[in-house]
């Protein structure tokens, strides 16, 4: 039998961290193949997309064209593509026939690599397993990643820690004679790094963007006056190498984002999903001793990091002494140096009124001196009077002329942090701040399009834990033993959680037999999400799918089915025969039992106490309603009630702006003139507008505006459903007119809804 004492430090850290995350993720490792950690929603999607990444080869046109909401294109493009776990999920996923499984053991195994790539960056620095081993404690346990449990591609952060210590071994070649210990030769921590970046990149489309950030952060520290050039070239080729190797993916996404659908994130949901300030002090509910602190209520935006790493990055800033030999200099240098933190501290103040008393405003004698609406000016000059402040500093400023990695993850943590709070930064949910760092970062291509800013928060995570470890190396030997317990064992209670949320998987519900497509009913979020654990057994498309954006065709697909109207049902059969599977329990009233089972020739196949099941026969091939033909009619005016001042927004080209006739919920109006001839066809596009077509549509048309003749009137979501289907970009609803001597076309709202009615283009055709 080995010794404990002849076993090297990481096998027993590596041993240490597997038993830990057995514990900590009780009882999942008994459930492997039948439970779903935290909830049924993300996690079965992302098992989904394992999945499926071992039925099609990645990057091929299959493999973006996966076959949910169907028929619609490029739906993997959807979400996370999570090829980066494909190394370790996609031989488990094909030798046990489970998603579930391949899914469940990446979850467990991020813990362990997450805690050993973390040891191995502090190790890096600080050449102290003990201080490495409550790094990696830190990392893997941290209470942010409780929170994200249902994110797998935000806990598959592992590969930044092992790609910013390659980048510090690269280094110490790069500024040393000889090779450090244990280095590759040649470059070969060049090509680790870049290999840990793009497998993170590959593992989640965040952290391409939010890596390649710490990453130039980290070059712009280290690099300048202490790389030869060779160095320098060889770290860029291997980058560079990756990169293009990277490309594909990013191709795929715009293509499939922006060329086909034209998908953009809004403004107010990526300030939605940004962390407040405040959220610091916001920890998961999950949490065993921190559960009970909540500063804010926003998705997303959990960002306690735990009393104990707070505690150590304050003793490793403090174990520094950066306010050591402030006496010392000419008394210019001193008064100097109190001048700029009196005026930082000032800007300080002045900068976080705008977070808590809104504008502020100092008058004397009913002169109004100074005037503070918005925190933007006061904090960036702050910023800047802070910075120089702290160059004034002899510790600090030989602290940046060794270039020391303390100093850099110090700052880094509160870089990270900062872009964290996305660009409308929030303080207890009150707005100061404008067009913050984050803004500049959306003026990227593909950053725009990151809905959740605050995941920025795991870069952050990843500095604080190195500060940890400098903090434990600071400690005399004697004494750190026990310091190495007490931390420890504080990571382990600021990130434990009361119970490990672990659901049973769905029940099984094969697809009736002999269909080509599978439709779940009722349509909602439960069952879509469902539906795609049930097509892992069966690989039958499914015209359900829950991802992170939802094709343009869905919504008016789900208006009715939940109007039981028996023309949909015949759109989706035209494509081939359909398996329809009904929850009994969410099917209010029988309803969709009753339309499915009252389409031609539908058969019954499967009656258990959960669901019901039919197989329709294919329908007549082809579309029930007409695509949009004939020559483009040019438009004379415009008149529209209400927003008449809008109407030139329906003929300016732009699928992001529209007139519009407000909420349904009261008439509404718009005419159009054209020369007096014959009309074929009225086209109104959607655009990015996708669910705000009318409820009801009544078009009439004129030959001198007084004499009216109804054209068309009825329900328009089937118009919006192959519309969506056919150009899922413009979404054009065509009505059909086909009228002679028509000069006036008047479109009125007449129905009932929660949404607007919208025009993003119009035309008539001839």
């Amino acid at each position: 039998m080995i010794s404990a004492r002849k076993t090297h430090p990481v096998v027993l850290a590596a041993l240490g961290y597997i038993a830990l995350t057995l514990a900590y993720t009780w009882p999942l490792p008994r459930h492997l193949f039948d439970g779903v950690a935290h909830d049924l929603g993300d996690p079965v999607l992302n098992a989904w997309i394992l999945w499926w990444s071992t039925k099609a080869v990645p990057l091929t046109a299959a493999w973006w064209n996966a076959p949910i909401f169907y028929p619609a294109p490029g739906t993997l493009a959807f979400s996370e593509h999570l090829v980066g776990l494909a190394p370790l999920t996609a031989p488990l996923i094909a030798l046990s026939g489970s998603p579930l499984f391949g899914y469940n053991v990446a979850l467990l195994a991020s813990y362990v690599l997450c805690a050993l790539s973390a040891y191995f960056l502090a190790f890096t620095l600080t050449r102290s397993h003990d201080a490495s081993f409550v790094a990696g404690l830190a990392f893997a346990f941290a209470p942010y990643r409780l929170a994200q449990l249902p994110h797998i591609q935000v806990m598959t952060s592992f590969w930044t820690p092992l790609c910013l210590a390659a980048l510090h071994r690269y280094d110490e070649e790069a500024t040393s004679n000889a090779f450090a210990p244990g280095s590759f030769s040649g470059g070969g921590w060049a090509i680790a790094a870049a290999a840990s970046w793009y497998m993170q990149a590959m593992s989640n489309g965040y952290f391409f963007f939010f890596l390649s950030l710490l990453i130039a952060l980290w070059l712009a520290w280290f690099v300048p006056g202490r790389w030869p050039m060779k160095r320098l070239a060889g770290l860029a080729a291997a980058f560079l190498g990756a990169m293009l190797l990277f490309v594909p993916v990013l191709l795929g996404y715009s293509r499939i984002l922006t060329g086909v659908y034209g998908f953009r994130r809004g403004y107010e949901a990526v300030a939605m999903y940004s962390a407040d300030v405040a959220s610091l002090l916001q920890a998961s509910d999950d949490l065993l001793v921190w559960g009970w602190v909540h500063a804010v209520h926003k998705p997303e935006s959990d960002l306690f990091p735990g009393v104990t790493v707070a505690a150590l990055a304050v003793f490793a800033a403090l174990a520094a002494k950066p306010f050591m030999q402030v006496a010392r200099g000419p008394s210019a240098r001193q008064w100097l140096r109190r001048s700029l933190g009196l005026l930082a501290a000032i800007l300080l103040v002045a900068g976080l009124l705008p977070f808590l008393v809104g504008r502020a405003v100092l008058t004397i004698g009913g002169i109004r001196l100074v005037s503070v609406g918005r925190a933007d000016t006061p904090l960036l000059l702050a910023v800047i009077a802070s910075i120089a402040w702290l160059a004034t500093m002899p510790a600090i400023a030989g602290a940046f002329r060794r270039r020391s990695a303390l100093l850099f993850y110090g700052f880094a943590a509160l870089a990270t942090w900062v872009l964290a709070l996305g660009p409308d930064p929030q303080f207890f949910g009150r707005t100061g701040l404008r067009h913050a760092p984050y803004t500049w970062l959306m003026q990227l291509p593909g950053v725009d399009g990151l809905r959740v800013p605050a995941r920025f928060w795991t870069m952050s995570l990843v500095c604080l834990t190195v500060l940890a470890a400098h903090a434990i190396r600071h400690v005399p030997a004697r004494r750190r033993k026990i310091l190495v317990a007490i931390a420890a064992a504080g990571v382990l209670l600021d990130g434990w959680p009361k119970t490990f949320p672990v659901q049973a998987a769905p029940e099984r519900r094969p697809t009736p037999t002999g269909v080509t497509l599978r439709l779940d009913l009722p349509m909602n979020d439960d069952r879509d999400v469902d539906a795609l654990y049930q097509q892992t057994f069966d690989g039958i498309p499914t015209y359900n799918g829950y991802s992170g954006y939802a094709p343009p065709h869905q919504y008016a697909m789900r208006v009715l089915l939940d109007a039981a109207d028996p023309r949909i049902l015949h759109a989706m059969a035209s494509r081939g025969p359909l398996g329809v599977v009904i929850d009994r329990a969410s099917d209010t009233g029988g309803r969709m039992n009753a339309l499915v089972a009252g389409y031609p020739e539908a058969a019954q196949q499967g009656d258990r106490p959960g669901w019901t099941s039919f197989r329709l026969p294919a329908g007549a091939p082809g579309d029930l309603l007409p695509d949009e033909r004939g020559d483009v009619i040019p438009i004379k005016s415009l008149d529209a009630f209400p927003s008449a001042p809008h109407t030139p927004r329906a003929q300016d080209g732009d699928y992001h702006t529209r007139w519009s006739g407000g909420v349904q919920n009261t008439a509404a109006d718009f005419t159009i003139e054209v020369e007096r001839g014959h009309v074929g066809q009225v086209v109104t596009d959607l655009g990015e507008f996708s669910t705000d077509f009318p409820v009801k549509l009544r078009i009439e048309v004129s030959p001198d505006g007084t004499q009216w003749d109804t054209a068309f009137l009825g329900d328009t979501a089937l118009h919006a459903y192959y519309a969506a289907l056919r150009h899922p970009k413009a979404v054009p609803l065509v009505f059909p007119i086909e009228r002679d001597n028509v000069r006036f076309i008047r479109l009125r709202q007449l129905g009932w809804g929660t949404h607007d009615w919208s025009i993003a283009e119009i035309r008539v055709r001839r």
